[in-house]
């Protein structure tokens, strides 16, 4: 927010082209220009390198974290889930009238036993009938915990480091699940979920972040959507892992001993964030790390290199500190910020948050839901992590192509449409039902979504209330992983009834979708001011577009 000319803030929307740039090009300009006045990104592009070596390999160590946290996270759906029954009755539990199978709750308690009793929690404990509630309820009561984990553990990795709060969120989520795993009753299982919860609310926020900070401005949205590969490929070894040991104590232990050997085989070589670092009053650190990783490149930082990393430092705390206008009221360094929600933007606000609850709710239930699909639970896991694959490639390439809100718009339409066809369930195929089928297709469309929408909500907002509307939507998200056990509990009303409301949830989302603003192509503003300009120019733009498209219409000879 330095003072710059009014003709350079009212820019031309053409001129925000955010197409990545040529390394060598953007050297040459950070070089041309005094040392004291450079970017952290300039120096990067200069002395370290955008996307070397040495980042890859910095950026697939962090993100792998990825990996642990999707098994922490979706082992519910093998250990809380419906095993084997079998009848200890001579006419099979059968239905006189009918022929059919009874239902478990329609039998006596000496009139079946479970194949295993250590299958699941559900075996072990009972849970079914008058007591099926009490799994939706550890479910719900988990995302309770992501709740408040994703906004703490997300403010002290802004103090106390990403790496710190990265290994630190795995050691809360992997001894909540040690406890979870050696439990004598429920009661003392659903204690621990909710901290379990909070350890994986943290690891997501701080492996994004440091995985993303060394990479260079042109990569940081391209790589930070491809983290997700990693959170895919963990729910397709979850998947096998769960159909190997199917025991839920001994699978419990097994993830717990894959945090471990992250933590164990990266401690060494994952470093912290040097962006953090000198933000926080540490450029000796901060350089130390920098000059690490051009070496990894096969570049050198000169031996002045430190002054201006100290000059920077000043310069952005005076930048933040000093030059903000009188409409950026910011309460405390990491708080909220007041006029995020004082200015028209707060509806741009409301509707991304609700959209954020959507894609949560609709996520996390299609994932906990595969249960009640047709077919195997372990083969129905493993193509919902499959389908995936496809919907990040589809994301990070669709962005780019047709922009940020028209894609928001196509995914939302798809996974709702999807899913309300999934929940009818009117038509049978060879291998299964349309239900599993469109459940999957609804899973490729709010993966996609869910994925690009961190994205697009970083460029929506400027610079002094990113954070601050970043954090708001993700902690309302949590009130959509919330409801989803919930919402699959009225299966017990109707078996179609969580899909066709995850579905109803999406097209609502979709809708609220078509009041965003289009930012493909714009840089991303630095105050509230700085983004009401952009807003106006580019509604000016598109207004002397089509007047111009009208004047040459007109000229064109009538036939």
């Amino acid at each position: 927010m330095t003072a710059s000319s009014e003709s350079s803030d009212v820019r031309r929307a053409d001129e925000y082209a955010s197409t990545p740039v040529d390394e060598s090009a953007a050297s040459t300009a950070a070089a041309s220009r005094n040392v004291d006045a450079l970017t952290f990104d300039e120096m990067l592009a200069l002395h370290v390198g955008e996307n070397g070596r040495a980042q890859i390999r910095h950026f697939l160590i962090s993100s792998a974290a990825w990996l642990p946290a999707a098994f922490l996270t979706l082992m519910t759906v093998f250990t809380a889930r419906m095993p084997a029954w079998r009848c200890t009755t001579l006419d099979g539990c059968t239905d006189e009238s009918s022929g059919e199978l009874k239902d478990i709750c329609e039998l006596e308690a000496t009139e079946w036993e479970w194949v295993s009793k250590t299958a699941s929690i559900v075996s072990e404990w009972n849970l079914v009938c008058d007591e099926e509630w009490k799994t939706s309820a550890a479910d719900s009561i988990f995302f309770v915990g992501f709740f408040f984990g994703a906004g703490i553990i997300g403010q002290l990795a802004d103090v106390h480091g990403r790496r710190v709060a990265l290994y630190g969120s795995l050691l809360i989520a992997g001894g909540a699940s040690v406890i979870t795993g050696v439990s004598f009753g429920y009661w003392e299982y659903f204690l621990f979920k909710v901290v379990l919860g909070f350890g994986c609310g943290g690891i997501g926020v701080a492996s994004f972040v440091l995985c993303t900070e060394p990479l260079g401005a042109p990569w940081r949205g391209f790589l930070g959507v491809a983290t997700q590969y990693w959170w895919s490929s963990g729910i397709c070894l979850l998947s096998g892992i769960a159909w190997i040991i199917s025991d839920w104590r001994e699978l419990t232990i097994f993830i717990v001993l894959s945090v471990v050997l992250y933590c164990v085989l990266t401690a060494r070589t994952l470093k912290e964030s040097p962006r953090w670092l000198l933000a926080s009053g540490k450029p000796e650190e901060a350089l130390e790390n920098l000059t690490a990783l051009a070496k990894g490149n096969d570049r050198e930082i000169p031996l002045d290199g430190l002054p201006p990393l100290v000059r920077l430092q000043d310069t952005l705390r005076q930048l933040f500190a000093v030059e903000l206008t009188n409409d950026d009221i910011i309460l405390a360094e990491g708080g909220v910020c007041l006029t995020l929600y004082l200015t028209p933007r707060r509806f741009r606000l409301y509707a991304m948050a609700f959209i954020f609850m959507v894609n949560s709710m609709v996520y996390y239930g299609l994932s906990l839901n595969v249960g009640s699909l047709a077919g195997s639970i372990y083969v129905n896991s493993f193509l919902s992590g499959l389908v995936e694959f496809p919907s990040h490639a589809f994301a990070q390439w669709s962005v780019e192509k047709f922009g940020r809100k028209i894609t928001l718009i196509f995914l939302l339409a798809v996974a709702g449409i999807a899913c309300l066809l999934s929940g009818f369930n009117t038509v049978k195929f060879r291998l299964g039902t349309t239900q599993t089928a469109f459940a999957l297709l609804g899973r490729w469309g709010i993966t996609a979504s869910f994925n690009m929408i961190f994205v697009y909500t970083t460029e929506l907002f400027p610079t002094v209330v990113r954070s601050a509307a970043l954090g708001t939507c993700s902690q309302v998200a949590r009130l959509g992983g919330i409801a989803a056990p919930q919402i699959i509990l009225l299966k017990l009303v109707h078996p179609s009834l969580p899909s066709i409301i995850f579905g109803g949830f999406a097209v609502a989302g979709c809708a609220a979708a078509t009041v965003l603003q289009e930012t493909k192509g714009l840089i991303l503003e630095e105050t509230l001011e700085g983004a009401a300009r952009q807003a106006e120019v580019s509604s000016m733009d598109r207004a002397f577009f089509r007047l111009q498209a009208d004047e040459e219409e007109e000229t064109l000879p009538r036939v």
